[in-house]
């Protein structure tokens, strides 16, 4: 479960900006709530308002990077590869370090994991964990001197071994160092993103062409949200498949006839839900942090709101996964769709050009306030500042 991400000097980002996603005083829909060990309540769901360009995806960019400088291709770097810096760019920065931290929770555990870096490597790295309720550290690294409290020889050899561009949580793990192996896993097990469709589609697939129980959720949610589709199957051979949607159809008389289409054939909207409806029951099952940018995008706001509605669900979450958006659709803006604390707004300075983020809270809001119409009236700021100073021309 995560608890918090803060990033430093990251595209439109300069200073620090924080998401947390633990839970106020608000007594409104605790039985949403989640707990990672029966004392500290969480929120499953984080929506994140803004207007264009504001900055609401390099939040999102930025903690994906992360799992990819930790489990994916930037993990792999050879040495003297840059790493995948993009720094504040409307001022001198470049010269300036680039920093993630994470607080989350695996198996029971609290870790707080961070680094910071250039294009050239890795400048400081720790890694600390709350085994006994009491924080102790794993390691630290100020570029090529580390410390280490537990299996220091080993650990100072595994580091020797660390190139200077890489992470040593992702070294030492390729060692099968027992330090940093669960704080290593719950990157790999429990973060997922959906920026594309093509990640998504490929597990919602899998599940389809492995059939039994996965399968029958996924057409139960394709029945449920009333596409009109009864069936998926996957034609062809493995190099050329094609998806085919099988709808029935009832005439007057009663008789049922069957016909298919090919998925490109179908809406965007249905395309788009059957791509992404894998990955959400696969999260939902295995307790993931799902990351989805614009969450709404081609989708009818009735069936964006069931898949928000689906996380929030303590009956259907039960293993606590947890949901991080992007939107514009202020339908959401729904005291009683998601709590005050779940709602957070990211906002450019047209000055400065910096993001700044921050959450609903900071307003203290009344508990039947109209967030939507208090939003469109620029109460809480993030919104556009449409027209401005520019003077219409015919």
């Amino acid at each position: 479960m995560l608890l918090q991400f803060s990033v430093t000097n990251h595209r439109s980002i300069k200073d620090t900006a924080t998401i947390s996603m633990k839970a106020s005083k608000d007594s409104s829909m605790k039985n949403s709530l989640i707990s990672p060990d029966k004392k500290k309540e969480l929120v499953p769901v984080m929506a994140l308002y803004g207007a264009n360009a504001a900055g609401k995806s390099n939040v999102l960019h930025a903690l994906l990077l992360m799992k990819e400088m930790i489990c994916g291709n930037y993990a792999k770097l050879l040495k003297g590869e840059n790493l995948p810096q993009e720094p504040f760019a409307f001022m001198d920065t470049s010269l300036e370090p680039t920093s993630f931290e994470i607080i989350y929770f695996y198996k029971g555990i609290k870790y707080a994991y961070g680094y910071s870096f250039n294009q050239s490597g890795i400048l400081t790295e720790y890694l600390y964990h709350w085994p006994k309720g009491r924080e102790a550290l794993v390691f630290s690294r100020e570029k090529d001197t580390f410390e280490f409290r537990e299996n220091i020889q080993e650990q100072m050899t595994l580091a020797s071994r660390t190139a200077e561009n890489r992470l040593y949580l992702v070294s030492s793990n390729e060692w099968n160092c027992a330090q940093t192996e669960k704080a290593y896993q719950w990157f790999f097990e429990k973060l997922k993103g959906i920026t594309g469709s093509a990640e998504a589609l490929d597990i919602t697939l899998s599940a389809i062409q492995k059939g039994g129980r996965k399968k029958q959720l996924i057409l139960r949610e394709m029945l449920y949200a009333d596409l009109g589709i009864k069936d998926v199957r996957v034609i062809g051979s493995k190099e050329n498949s094609e998806i085919e949607a099988v709808h029935r159809l009832v005439s007057e008389e009663g008789i049922e006839t069957e016909y298919s289409l090919r998925m490109g054939q179908e809406s965007i909207g249905t395309q788009k839900f059957f791509s992404r409806i894998g990955m959400w029951m696969e999260a939902l099952q295995n307790g993931s942090v799902l990351v989805v940018d614009e969450i709404e995008s081609s989708m009818h706001p009735l069936l964006t709101r069931h898949l928000i509605e689906m996380v929030q669900d303590a009956a259907v979450n039960t293993s606590h996964a947890q949901l991080i958006f992007t939107t514009h659709d202020t339908g959401f803006l729904d005291l009683t769709l998601l709590r005050r604390d779940q709602i957070w707004f990211v906002e450019k300075d047209e000055k400065s050009m910096e993001t700044d983020v921050y959450a609903l809270t900071d307003f203290s809001p009344r508990k039947g306030e109209n967030i939507s119409k208090g939003y469109l009236q620029g109460r809480y700021g993030a919104i556009p500042f449409i027209g401005g100073e520019v003077p219409w021309e015919e």
